[in-house]
């Protein structure tokens, strides 16, 4: 589905009326073929929900008849409960990250605007998906688009696929080159086995390479040491019918371990401006495994990998030729497949060296507005770490990334080439240099060579100054590049139809640029990070950012044709990288123990942008673009121990308004309650946007109609041992 960014305006002259029981010709004879198929998915994940529910009666009736009285005994329960953190507030300023630099660092040292959001924070948030997880992070702008789709960025520029933010999961890039970002419907990743998500915002492309400009989100997983025994989470609510989890975690002989999972997920359908149906409900099946082969040895070996398979709708306007004027809404049925592996191998050669070789390869099959696509990636990285004499840190590496794509024809965009196979080569070195105790400067370059622009530098600068043992100082100064995806360079798409004077009209179509250059950013950052006492933290970051060669859609030709009636005026337009412009602005976040059980976290953010056309551009729509995300948001979270077994946990989250979409501010408000009854049993109940019904958070895509954000209620039931 082709992104805003281009089109924001054509459809501004489009008059959509709702009638979803008007389906379009084309699509409803493309969904014959797939219902049996549906009918029969539905059916294997009706069984699979029955036999979740199957199995979890009888590991609480096996409980309870082995449990003994010292499990309901009040030390036990105060022994077995989870405190509010864990840590002092100390301790969570030091934690160990690997985003920034590819090696463990603390993060109060990190020269770098950087927010870990921990196990804890995921549990106590009530989030049931790692988009409404991503909210509490500063500069982290979240809509979403209707039940089964989100646009996220850092720093600007969202969109539903946010080309300028590089997401990871246990270092396996899902950024997808085709339309240049991501499918957030693909990423469930089971939320009780993330270890913690790191977020970058700012360039990363030294450590990570192209398409890191704005941001760096790194999802990491637990070890399967620390998810042992069996899990069962069985939930229900309003908006998301039912959320049925079910885990175990096992030993391999004497130093390995292992987990496996299933979760299946049936989301309800949200309600459009109009107060109707989107027709937007999904499904979601997913299965996985984790195996840590001898995870504390100097050779270590991890293999994980999942399969998964989603089922949604959404209304969509039909707006195809001959007769766009004539707009209809059908359902548009989204279907997804895939799956990925990834093994890696460490040696550690002592306290100062380090290697690591790790591969992975991952598949989907999608179908989305009729149009079929199919991504094979896989990658091969080779990574050492060494300690030079008693200032020189080192991180460098080498890596290879195959892509293979399959493309066919939707109902309103094909590609050149149909298939296309294309690779990226890349190399980084990195040095953190100890100038004195307390002063560090890190230096890296990262070389890449991709098949559309071909050789490509990031380099980057990072300066630290540890005041003391509380307080840090650091500044950087970076590039990074925004690499070609499919759609800049093949793209053939119909966009708008838009009515003239005579009862003519003017078909809009969009055409790939196979000379589109790279999207460059020079960004520059200064922070503070600091222990105001040992109760309160408080990070602050501020930035100033520079971009070139932003994309444009340009209008290159227009011709009059009567082939197909009526005759009609056709006018091309093709992208080119002819704007430029500049963001700036400011983050911060505070940590607050009010008492040991009670904390408060909150942060704020603030943007601005100013995007100005080259000289010779005739685009009318790409600097809009600059108000297509809020001014300022900020959230504060309260987590709170009533007892020893009972919290109860709020966020409140405001956003201001978003100009380019026409989107008002909003509040939002969610609130949890949870009972650890045991040490095997908890119960908790989840409501989100509880401040009002219902709000519009992101505008109409093209050719899809945007759902609102919903008041919802969830229970779960989780049983551990």
């Amino acid at each position: 589905m082709v992104g805003w960014n281009s089109i924001q305006q054509m459809k501004a002259f489009r008059n959509l009326h709702l009638d979803p029981n008007h389906a379009h010709p084309e699509a409803s004879r493309k969904a014959d073929g797939p219902r049996l198929v549906h009918r029969f998915i539905k059916r294997i994940l009706s069984f699979a929900r029955l036999s979740l529910y199957c199995l979890a009666l009888a590991i609480l009736l096996g409980n309870v008849a082995a449990a003994s009285a010292q499990d309901q005994d009040q030390s036990q329960n105060q022994t077995n409960s989870q405190d509010i953190y864990g840590k002092s507030l100390e301790d969570l300023m030091n934690i160990k990250i690997t985003s920034v630099s590819k090696r463990p660092e603390n993060l109060s040292r990190t020269p770098a605007a950087i927010y870990v959001i921990t196990q804890e924070d995921i549990e106590r948030s009530g989030a049931r998906n790692i988009p409404d997880l991503l909210r509490m992070a500063p500069g982290v702008d979240v809509a979403q688009v209707d039940a089964n789709r989100w646009a996220i960025s850092i720093r600007g520029f969202n969109d539903l696929y946010s080309d300028k933010v590089l997401v990871l999961i246990d270092g396996r890039t899902v950024y997808t080159p085709i339309f240049s970002g991501v499918y957030w419907d693909q990423m469930d990743v089971p939320l009780n086995d993330i270890e913690r998500i790191e977020v970058i915002r700012g360039p990363g492309g030294t450590i990570w390479g192209a398409n890191a400009v704005n941001g760096v989100i790194n999802i990491i997983t637990k070890s399967a040491k620390d998810t042992q025994g069996a899990t069962v989470a069985l939930g229900a609510g309003s908006a998301e019918k039912t959320d049925d989890e079910v885990q175990y975690g096992g030993k391999i002989g004497k130093k390995g371990y292992y987990r496996v999972f299933g979760h299946y997920a049936d989301y309800g359908s949200l309600n459009n401006a109009a107060d109707q149906s989107d027709l937007d409900a999904w499904q979601l099946w997913h299965s996985g495994f984790r195996a840590d082969l001898n995870p504390a040895g100097k050779n270590s070996a991890i293999l994980e990998g999942d399969a998964f398979t989603t089922d949604a709708g959404g209304l969509s306007t039909t707006g195809f030729k001959p007769n766009a004027l004539n707009t209809q809404i059908y359902d548009d049925k989204v279907t997804n497949t895939g799956g990925s592996i990834l093994a890696k191998w460490s040696h550690t050669f002592s306290t100062r060296s380090s290697t690591s070789l790790q591969f992975y390869d991952s598949y989907y099959s999608r179908v989305d507005s009729g149009f079929p696509e199919k991504l094979n990636t896989a990658d091969l990285e080779f990574q050492n770490h060494i300690s030079l004499g008693s200032r020189h840190d080192v991180v460098w590496g080498l890596g290879y990334r195959d892509y293979n794509d399959d493309l066919g024809q939707g109902l309103f965009v094909t590609f050149n080439p149909a298939e296309k196979n294309y690779s990226l080569f890349s190399a980084f070195f990195q040095d953190e240099i100890r100038l004195t105790d307390a002063l560090r400067l890190t230096l890296g370059v990262r070389e890449e060579h991709n098949a559309f622009t071909g050789f490509e530098d990031e380099p980057g600068a990072r300066l630290s100054w540890a005041i003391n043992d509380k307080q840090t100082l650091w500044m950087s100064a970076s590039k990074a590049v925004r690499q070609p995806g499919r759609l800049d360079t093949g793209v053939m798409a119909d966009v708008a139809v838009l009515p003239l004077p005579g009862g003519l009209t003017d078909d809009i179509t969009i055409s790939g640029n196979p000379d589109f250059q790279d999207e460059q950013v020079r960004d520059y950052e200064a922070g503070y990070r600091a222990m105001i006492t040992p109760k309160v933290s408080a990070d602050f970051a501020s930035f100033y950012s520079f971009y070139h060669d932003l994309r444009t859609n340009e209008p290159v030709l227009n011709t009059f044709t009567f082939v197909p009636p009526p005759p009609h005026l056709n006018t091309l337009v093709t992208w080119t990288n002819d704007m430029h412009g500049q963001d700036y602005g400011a983050e911060a976040a505070l940590n607050w123990s009010v008492t040991p059980r009670w904390k408060l976290s909150g942060s704020y953010s603030w943007l601005k942008m100013n995007l100005n056309l080259n000289p010779n551009s005739q685009d009318t729509t790409s600097v809009a673009q600059e108000g297509q995300s809020p001014e300022h948001q900020f959230n504060i979270r309260s987590y709170l121990d009533i007892t020893h077994s009972v919290s109860f946990d709020t966020a409140l989250y405001y956003v201001s308004n978003v100009p380019a979409y026409f989107i008002p501010d909003y509040t939002r408000v969610d609130a949890r309650l949870a009972w650890q009854i045991n040490k095997w049993l908890q119960v908790s109940a989840t409501g989100q946007n509880l401040l009002s019904p219902q709000h519009i958070e992101y505008a109409d895509l093209y050719q899809a109609i945007a759902s609102q954000a919903a008041r919802s209620v969830f229970g779960q039931i989780r049983l551990s041992f």
